[in-house]
């Protein structure tokens, strides 16, 4: 029976005290702890610090963000085969395009919880290069898709190799950085959607313009993105093998010292950089926490408008009044615009500590530009176009919020893959708001996108307000016990969660 008259702060640190006498018992806890081990810095120096930040910034972020440009680019190679001859190739009729579009998620979806367990078995950046060079070889393969039935099989095999990708990288960010830090680097990775967007645009229309037009051609136009994109995607997958540590206990570019040093850096995270050990209470934990609800029902809500971006971006662009080749170059500047408003918003997130308030401004804009694509036609439509494509910045921060606020190895694999399967039910649903019969203004998706945009954008002022809510608790409660209140030794490197670690607040 639990006693009531003592504080949920007071039980957790007698509980802290009887299950980690010893700190150097890493049993069940945090591979940080095997990090301080292995090397002793007296004092984290800020000038080393932050040279050891810029040699993980060099090494690190340009192999996560090649692969996520990947990752983001072969996804929506299906709206550039759209329009450049895939429909007529395969014959597809009325909604069967849809389906295609659909059927990617339910592929992410078989696989969301079995990747949930299979990253904590086995080595993560292994797992996911693996899972790369397998959607890179789907995906030239999809070059010899011709039927409808050969195209949702490719399509959903494609989905499945990619259900790793987005827990992964959560991961990623989580063992490699700070609190502080988080939100930027989610950014920079998830920035790459905007570049693939525009670089996917650009090699589209080449192909069109130079293969399209020719009759004689043995690949159709649409054939030749798949394999291009496809091809590369596996080059990168074996390089990503061979290159990215699994962890920062395993990184050969890192001395003793200096990933005795990373630990110390981390220590701030009340999280440490991951245990192999699953924990049912932390799944238990991770479905009855309403932060994990929370971010789940942004990222369900938001990805329902998602195919304006992916799927039926070039498709929407021809609706506005422009050729489908123009389309191919059209769509490009909404990749430039979601560049700078992720990376601009999140680096002021970064710098004034405020990210869920950058985060709504950025919304606010793409409410500004789904009104714009509903009411109007021609340029300022497609000005509305862009703007919407500052709605990936929720993205970023439930990512990056994950990354910092979701505390314990096990609950943090959990909620992110919560997040995956809200991700593709709202991707799921997407494509078929654009019913063939709406065709070609699709003013009914277009009404479900103004209304969708404005839900979460409250959705985010809960989130802020359900944290700061739970932060004054804390604070309270610590000030309330003065010198009884005991600091367990090494809690960030326990493997506790957020709800376990009284330490912990969370980062808004």
């Amino acid at each position: 029976m639990t006693d009531l008259t003592s504080s949920p702060v007071e039980s957790v640190s007698a509980d802290l005290e009887k299950k980690t006498p010893h700190v150097q018992s890493t049993t069940g806890g945090d591979g940080a702890l095997q990090l301080l081990e292995a090397g002793s810095p007296a004092v984290l120096d800020p000038a080393a610090s932050r040279r050891l930040l810029r040699k993980i910034d060099f090494y690190i972020m340009p192999l996560i963000c090649i692969v996520y440009f990947l990752q983001y680019l072969d996804k929506i190679a299906i709206s550039y085969a759209s329009v450049t001859g895939l429909r007529e190739s395969a014959n597809l009729q009325g909604n069967q395009f849809n389906w295609v579009s659909s059927i990617f998620f339910f592929g992410q979806l078989a696989l969301a919880f079995p990747t949930m367990r299979i990253m904590q078995l086995f080595p993560l950046a292994k797992y996911v290069a693996v899972n790369v060079t397998i959607w890179g070889t789907i995906l030239a393969c999809m070059a010899a898709c011709k039927s409808f039935a050969s195209l949702m099989v490719c399509r959903t095999l494609l989905g499945a190799a990619e259900a790793s990708i987005i827990p992964a990288w959560v991961v990623f960010t989580s063992q490699w950085y700070r609190k502080d830090e988080q939100a930027f680097r989610v950014g920079l990775w998830f920035g790459m959607c905007g570049f693939a967007q525009m670089f996917g645009g650009y090699v589209a229309y080449g192909v069109a313009t130079h293969i399209g037009g020719d009759p004689s051609a043995s690949l159709k136009g649409w054939q030749v993105i798949f394999l291009i994109l496809g091809l590369l995607t596996v080059i990168v997958g074996i390089l990503f093998f061979f290159l990215l540590p699994d962890s920062p206990l395993t990184a050969k570019f890192l001395t003793p010292e200096e990933k005795a040093m990373h630990a110390e850096r981390l220590r701030g995270n009340g999280q440490g950089i991951g245990s192999t050990v699953f924990k049912k209470a932390q799944v238990y934990e991770a479905l009855t926490d309403p932060h994990t609800w929370l971010y789940a029902f942004w990222v369900m809500a938001a990805n329902v408008p998602n195919s304006t971006a992916t799927s039926f971006g070039n498709i929407m662009v021809t609706g506005m009044g422009y050729t489908k080749t123009e389309s191919l170059l059209l769509v490009t500047p909404m990749g430039a615009y979601e560049v700078v408003a992720l990376i601009g918003l999140t680096y002021l997130a970064m710098k004034t500590q405020r990210r869920l308030f950058w985060c709504i401004i950025g919304h606010i804009l793409a409410i500004v530009g789904a009104i714009l694509m509903a009411t109007t036609n021609k340029v300022p439509a497609l000005i509305g176009y862009y703007l919407t494509g500052g709605i990936p910045l929720g993205w970023t921060t439930i990512l990056g919020l994950t990354s910092t606020n979701v505390a314990g190895s096990t609950k943090k694999i959990t909620v992110s893959c919560i997040q995956t399967i809200a991700y593709t039910v709202g991707n799921i649903i997407s494509p078929q708001t654009f019913q063939a019969k709406d065709a070609p203004g699709y003013m009914p998706a277009k009404i479900s996108i103004c209304v969708l945009y404005f839900v979460v954008t409250l959705d985010l002022g809960l989130i802020w307000w359900v944290a700061q809510r739970e932060n004054r608790r804390r604070d309270l409660e610590k000030e309330a016990l003065g010198d009884a209140y005991v600091v367990p030794e090494n809690n960030e490197f326990l493997d506790l969660t957020d709800r376990e670690n009284p330490e912990f607040r969370y980062a808004i």
